[in-house]
């Protein structure tokens, strides 16, 4: 059995070959091993949460993978067309139910675990609203890949969304970076790689 911090490397990969192979397998009609693929990822990652103690989390994947299985076996060809949807709304209410009552922003979450020192008032407030933007961010994704599916064809539709949106979601960060130095002028900020770095650590450190 992995230990808990080996799951990570395999879910990585397995993360990164994802948009290429899928891609592949969309374009060349093999959508029922396209699902296989989504659905043998999925449990890869229920694996590694339920490892790292997200039960909860885990659960939740487990019920998705049933879900997304069943839909395989109905119809194996619109299995291919839920991640870019369902990813991108799951991500958008991780980050909203944070925006909720009292609790700390996302953001502000991970902001606080790079620094060493506490957040002022002003980096609260500045991370609480890009945890706005990122939710807003994430809806867009998941209203355009369905939009992109109602229009154009598969091919297209798979450069979309396993391609064109894994850039955008860099070019975001990239955005916000530029923005929290313009906003946050007068803090120190370190630069774009070591903050990359920063990003990697924490979440290594889960």
């Amino acid at each position: 059995m992995l230990k808990k911090q080996n799951w990570k490397l395999p879910v990585l990969l397995a993360s990164i070959s994802y948009p290429f192979l899928v891609h592949y397998l969309v374009v060349t009609g093999q959508y029922l091993f396209a699902g296989i693929y989504i659905v043998a990822l999925l449990l890869l990652i229920v694996v590694q949460n339920f490892s790292q103690g997200y039960k909860w989390l885990a659960m939740g994947l487990l019920l998705l993978s049933a879900v997304i299985s069943a839909v395989l076996i109905y119809e194996a060809r619109l299995v291919v067309f839920l991640p870019p949807v369902l990813i991108p709304l799951a991500l958008a209410y991780a980050f909203g139910k944070t925006l909720m009552g009292q609790q700390t922003a996302f953001v502000t979450c991970i902001a606080q675990k790079i620094r060493t020192t506490p957040l002022v008032e002003k980096e609260k407030k500045y991370t609480r609203f890009i945890t706005y933007m990122w939710v807003v961010f994430f809806l867009f994704l998941a209203v355009e890949s369905m939009v992109v599916a109602a229009i154009y064809d598969i091919e297209t539709w798979s450069y979309i969304t396993n391609f064109l949106n894994y850039i955008l979601v860099i070019l975001f960060v990239m955005f916000e970076y530029l923005l929290r130095r313009i906003v946050l002028r007068r803090l120190e900020h370190p630069s774009f790689i070591r903050f990359i770095k920063q990003l990697i650590y924490v979440q290594r450190s889960r």
